[in-house]
Formats: C-alpha cells, sequence, structure tokens
C-alpha cells in the first residue's frame, strides 16, 4: 500500500501532535527562539553615589521611560542590597527594567570574595558579571605568558560565575583593542567560550585604534552585548555627535544575526553622569540600529 502523501496540513498536523505529546504550548516554543537585539542603559548616565539604592530605583524607572529595557550597574550600587536580596529583586524586577549584570574588576574580584558576590548579584536577579581588566598592552607586557595568565585568570573567574548561575562577559578598554584588536581576538580565540563571553566596549575599542564591527563579525557568538559612547577630541558627547559613528557596527549586527544588549553608557568613572544625553542616545540607538 502506498504510503499517503504528506501535504502542508498533514505534516503541520503531525508538528502540533508532537508539540502537544511533548507538553510544549506555542508560548513555550516562541519563547525557545533567540531573543532580538535589546536596547539597556549603564547607571553610570546617572550621578547616582554608591550604596544609594532608592537612587539607583530611581534611575530604573526613568530608564524605562525612556524605553530601555534592562540595566547595568557597577557592583557597589547593590552590594549594599546583599542581605535583602530577595527583597531588592522584586523591588528591580518591579521597575520593569532587567538586571543585566554588574561591573568590577579582576583585581577586585579575589578568591575570598567573590564567590559570594556572584551568589549574592544572582540571587538579585542578574545575568553577569561583568568583567573589567588591565589591557596587556597598557602594560607594555603582551607576551605569550602573560595572555596564558590573564585567560587562565579568566577562564577560572568564568567558572565560579558558572557555578553561581551567572555568565562573566569581560569588558574592554583601550589597549585590548590596539594593534588591529590583537589582545581581543587572542582572548576570544584561547578562553573557554562556556566559561567566558565578552561585553565589547565599541567606544573604547575605537579610542584604542581598534575596530569593534569587525570583532563582532569575527566573534558574534561570544559577545553578550556591546557599550556604545563616542567622543569629540576625547570629551564624551551624546550618540551621533562624536568623531565616529556606529553605522559599521549595525552593519555587521544585521549581517551576522547578532542577538545581545546594546547598552548606552553616558559618564563614568569620577565623571558625573550625562543623563540629558539619554534621550538622544535611545534616538540614534533606534535610528541606526533599528532596536
Amino acid at each position: 500500500m502506498r504510503s499517503p502523501r504528506l501535504t502542508r496540513r498533514r505534516f503541520v498536523g503531525s508538528l502540533s501532535a508532537t508539540v502537544s505529546a511533548l507538553g510544549l504550548g506555542a508560548g513555550r516554543l516562541a519563547a525557545a527562539a533567540p531573543p532580538a537585539v535589546r536596547v539597556g542603559c549603564q547607571a553610570n548616565g546617572f550621578p547616582i553615589k554608591p550604596g544609594d539604592f532608592p537612587a539607583l530605583l530611581a534611575a530604573l524607572r526613568r530608564m524605562r521611560e525612556l524605553d530601555y529595557i534592562g540595566f547595568e550597574c557597577n557592583v557597589r550600587f547593590v552590594e549594599g542590597e546583599f542581605e535583602r536580596s530577595a527583597e531588592a529583586r522584586r523591588q528591580i524586577e518591579d521597575t520593569g527594567v532587567a538586571f543585566i549584570g554588574t561591573h568590577t574588576s579582576m583585581q577586585l574580584a579575589k578568591p575570598e570574595v567573590f564567590p559570594r558576590w556572584v551568589e549574592k548579584v544572582a540571587a538579585l536577579g542578574a545575568s553577569y558579571i561583568v568583567m573589567s581588566g588591565s589591557g596587556l598592552a597598557a602594560d607594555g607586557n603582551f607576551t605569550a605568558e602573560a595572555l596564558r595568565r590573564k585567560v587562565a585568570t579568566l577562564n577560572e573567574l568564568g567558572r565560579t560565575c558558572r557555578q553561581g548561575g551567572l555568565r562573566l562577559a569581560y569588558h574592554n578598554h583601550n589597549p585590548e583593542f590596539a594593534r588591529r584588536n590583537a589582545e581581543m581576538d587572542a582572548l576570544a580565540a584561547d578562553t573557554d567560550p562556556e566559561r567566558v563571553s565578552f561585553l565589547m566596549d565599541a567606544g573604547h575599542a575605537r579610542l584604542g585604534g581598534g575596530d569593534p564591527a569587525a570583532f563582532l563579525q569575527k566573534h558574534p557568538s561570544r559577545i553578550a552585548g556591546c557599550h556604545l559612547k563616542t567622543y569629540k577630541a576625547l570629551v564624551q558627547v551624546p550618540l551621533g555627535q562624536g568623531d565616529w559613528d556606529f553605522v559599521d557596527l549595525a552593519a555587521a549586527i544585521k549581517a551576522t544575526g547578532w542577538r545581545g544588549w546594546l547598552i548606552t553608557e553616558e559618564g563614568g568613572g569620577p565623571k558625573p553622569g550625562n543623563t540629558a544625553a539619554l534621550g538622544p542616545d535611545r534616538e540614534y540607538i533606534r535610528k541606526i540600529f533599528g532596536a
């Protein structure tokens, strides 16, 4: 006997039956699809004092009004909430802004404190520890042995993050992108992809003489997010007003189908945040990236 012809209707019916048998609904199938590019905001855009959690919550509500759906902050802004993490997490979630991650440095991530940070940051609902380090070119120490040590340290920190339910995302400054992205390409090649991702700071990359679009084109699966900022004569200005734009980065994202966080970062370090730039930044991201 000939088998019945497999029509489109029969195929859809068979697929629906399989989904039903597995206990999956359309909503869960949709949830399994890769998320689109999402737009976040670094809390450095607001002049918040470390430890002032009410001010951070107010900043998150303002971010949401400006159509940012995620945030990143220094660990100092939430460290005071570690002992009340369940309540603090509820307060963060009530703002409607997702907690992307907390920023710290390799120098501060000591074995005696880092596992606790990971545990508590995860309890607050974050997804990443964003980890910056000293660029080897800046130290004049870009040797095979120095690179090996840095890779080993990042892999170990990444292992601690995975054990605590988070991912580690390495954040570059200028030196890692010197000499045609030399250190960043080496870190991407030698670190364990299961333990180490990247939060690529495209602004620092350009200041370092590098090519962030080329790095994303080469390593899209390793990049969790991109910091966006620009400068005019070494002074930070709103997106679209600086010495460079991000049209090439937008093209690389489109070409690779990359999905992750685009995060505007106004201010940082000893400089107070430029809150007034966050609205124009959001419009620029919408215009150039379509996000």
